[in-house]
């Protein structure tokens, strides 16, 4: 759940441009896009102002932790009424929101007990701090509840799959993404109208909390009916690519989506099977399952029934590496 952003506090700083750390990597270009990876939109950074670098602009100490070292950044803090009056030594709370055109953050608060001038923040600040209030005082949930059920067809393999990806395509998480890809000629606007940005009296205060804890975590939650009178709890979340003899990552290679592992947990009370849970990874294309049963009944069933399971996966097309039955903790 991201922290409740007190909007008095917020604070523009119009201007970043990311300069080149002490110990360079490879080339500029290369280094500075390296940098700029290791920022989580959405999340919030410890940062300290080292020097004035210029009228209104200074250095910044960006505090990132993990295998990635601190960044400096120049920063156009302003000049006293205008701006945040910064001095060195000063201690700043940044929550990153963008990259492009520029890397972008919002200064929440100082950690120090330096004074902070009053400014005006853009509309899209205020819009955002406002959602975010909003959403904290009401405890509006970061797990996406979906209000209709996913399938009417639960005999149906292909059909469920099919009604699973189109619940999450339509529930507004992913809205913006599909307007770039209405752009790119790879959406449709019929498909777009549909969602609930553009219903009437639209969710936009849960959806706007439940998109950035996606961005900042890479993990979808979601919790409905999968099909009448049955309940499912679902995950689906990315991991980062660490090499497992070497837990610090290459500082000049970048993952990619397409090569990042990737897993999904569907939890379901089943009324004669019980609470069953099915954990799928996929990574480099092969595919690691394990089930998970809590009444002995059923875990002796899905044993008795393992073989046909895994010949129906790879049936199916799938590289199986593990299929695994064991005891629901």
């Amino acid at each position: 759940m991201l922290n409740k952003v007190d909007t008095a506090s917020i604070i523009p700083i119009s201007k970043i441009t990311p300069v080149l750390a002490v110990d360079p990597v490879g080339t500029l270009i290369q280094s500075l896009g390296d940098r700029a990876a290791q920022f989580v939109k959405g999340q919030a950074y410890s940062a300290q102002v080292l020097s004035q670098a210029g009228d209104g602009t200074y250095t910044v100490k960006v505090e990132v932790g993990g295998s990635f070292k601190d960044t400096l950044i120049k920063m156009d803090l302003g000049k006293g009424d205008t701006g945040l009056a910064a001095k060195p030594g000063q201690t700043l709370l940044l929550r990153y929101l963008h990259a492009n055109p520029t890397p972008t953050f919002l200064s929440l608060s100082t950690a120090s007990n330096a004074a902070v001038s009053t400014a005006d923040i853009s509309p899209t600040a205020k819009l955002i701090g406002n959602i975010l209030n909003q959403a904290d005082s009401e405890g509006l949930p970061t797990r996406f509840e979906a209000s209709a059920v996913v399938t009417h067809a639960p005999n149906n393999a292909q059909i469920v799959a099919h009604d699973l990806k189109y619940a999450v395509s339509s529930s507004g998480l992913f809205y913006e993404s599909h307007l770039h890809d209405l752009m790119q000629s790879n959406q449709a606007l019929t498909t777009i109208r549909q969602e609930p940005q553009n219903q009437v009296n639209p969710p936009l205060t849960g959806l706007m909390a439940q998109q950035l804890a996606i961005l900042e975590n890479q993990h979808l939650s979601w919790q409905g009916l999968v099909w009448p009178g049955q309940k499912m709890d679902w995950d689906v979340y990315l991991h980062k690519n660490v090499d497992e003899n070497n837990q610090q990552q290459f500082l000049g290679q970048q993952e990619t989506i397409e090569n990042r592992p990737i897993s999904s947990e569907m939890t379901l009370h089943l009324p004669n099977l019980g609470k069953v849970t099915a954990r799928l990874s996929l990574a480099d294309g092969r595919m690691r399952i394990g089930i998970l049963a809590e009444q002995a009944q059923t875990l002796n069933a899905l044993k008795d029934q393992r073989q046909g399971l895994a010949k129906a996966i790879e049936k199916n097309g799938q590289l199986l590496d593990a299929l695994t039955i064991a005891h629901h903790e």
